[in-house]
């Protein structure tokens, strides 16, 4: 497992996630701060590289069968690039810009990343691979934020920890702070990581060569057969049901508890809700990646969904209470990220070695569609009451469990037929 290309992909995930997540954190002070707009401007503005990423994952998906993994990769990594001149700039065609070729970027990053993390491992260890590819993204993500405001604000670090445990403070910090002094450093930072995963990346061999030279490369690229093939299929619905159902809950509860916990009890509980979420997050990746390697994938998505469905409803239920907010939010966070270190491994069982990239591109879309259904459809059910958001994304986990258990169970069948 531990080969140069795979821990080359995670160092230069964790690298981008330190560059990314930061600006994605705090691109809503920016947006206030800087630019004197509301936060539901913010919010649109944050649906544009979203809705992009899900569409061109879909390309990123044929590039990376057709051309290969790095060249996907390296394309998505320019979108790190970029980002940062978000900080550099007040004028809104820019901003627009910079965040629609960041969207197109992402796509074929998550195409590319997760596409080439599939094929640099044996199927045997592919869980606890995932764990690791997608805790290298965020735990970059969260150091990333913490520093953030301290190079935005100017200020040397007094206290690594607290700094690290307080999202709260570092908010007020970046609020009054210069944001293109992380926007130079940002562009400089991934700039190198560009050139350093051009240099030693390793290039993955195409399985579809051959197949490549029998259709040509004009066809072989363009054409939409392989989508086509792959939706005829039930189990990529299965697959598609999986992303958007549990990611539509996920969508909600990102724009939901951060509010709810503020109107509760303030900006330092809900800085600590952010860091201590991603802390568990990262745990419960490592684990479920550790035991779809000793178990399979097929039972842990049906335990974390079964988990996510009654923590919904729980938060339905017990929204007024801090701690319930606190606990089930993180215990939710923990879960989902969980789920989603089973899904490579499906992608890996459901499709051909030269569909890889294919599947990987019809699964974020269906991961975009689902956060921003949630994002946006619970921003307008919260006017309603608190509870409804919550009861919908219940009612849509509870599809997709259904469907890990009809995953599961005939998995289990099929065991019991065998000989």
């Amino acid at each position: 497992m531990w080969s140069r290309g795979f821990l080359s992909l995670c160092i230069i995930v964790f690298v981008v996630g330190l560059i990314t997540g930061p600006v994605h954190h705090f691109f809503p002070v920016y947006i206030k701060e800087v630019l004197g707009e509301n936060p539901l401007y913010a919010a649109l503005l944050r649906a544009i590289p979203i809705g992009l990423g899900g569409i061109t994952a879909l390309i990123g998906g044929k590039l990376c069968d057709r051309f290969g993994r790095k060249l996907t990769l390296l394309i998505g990594i320019t979108g790190a690039i970029v980002i940062g001149s978000l900080f550099t700039t007040e004028i809104p065609l820019f901003i627009w810009g910079i965040l629609c070729y960041e969207g197109v970027a992402s796509g074929f990053k998550t195409a590319g990343g997760q596409t080439y993390l599939i094929s640099s491992v044996t199927p045997e260890r592919l869980g606890t691979a995932t764990g690791i590819y997608f805790i290298s993204s965020t735990v970059g993500s969260a150091i990333g934020n913490a520093f953030a405001g301290e190079i935005i604000s100017g200020r040397h670090f007094n206290s690594t920890v607290e700094s690290a445990m307080d999202d709260a403070i570092a908010g007020e910090i970046i609020s009054r702070g210069h944001f293109s002094n992380f926007g130079i450093g940002a562009i400089i930072l991934s700039g190198l990581v560009f050139i350093c995963a051009c240099i030693f990346l390793p290039r993955l061999n195409r399985p579809s060569d051959t197949t490549q030279k029998k259709e040509g490369s004009w066809k072989s690229t363009l054409n939409k057969g392989k989508y086509f093939d792959l939706l005829r299929r039930s189990d990529i619905w299965m697959l598609i049901g999986l992303r958007v159902f549990p990611t539509y809950y996920w969508g909600s509860v990102n724009l939901l508890m951060p509010i709810l916990i503020h109107s509760i009890a303030g900006e330092r509980a809900t800085g600590y809700y952010g860091t201590f979420s991603l802390l568990f997050a990262f745990t419960c990746q490592f684990a479920i990646g550790r035991i779809c390697d000793v178990v399979g994938h097929r039972f842990p998505a049906l335990l974390t969904n079964g988990i996510i469905t009654i923590l919904a409803f729980g938060l339905a239920a017990f929204h007024d209470s801090f701690f319930t907010l606190e606990l089930f939010g993180i215990l939710g966070a923990g879960a989902a990220w969980g789920l989603s270190t089973t899904i490579p491994r499906f992608i890996n069982e459901f499709t051909d070695s030269e569909e890889k990239g294919h599947g990987v591109g019809i699964t974020h879309l269906a991961w975009s569609t689902g956060f921003l259904l949630g994002y946006v459809v619970s921003g307008i059910l919260i006017n309603i009451s608190v509870h409804t958001p919550f009861i919908v994304a219940g009612l849509f986990l509870m599809c997709s469990t259904c469907i890990a258990y009809k995953l599961w169970n005939t998995h289990k069948k099929i065991r019991k037929e065998l000989p």
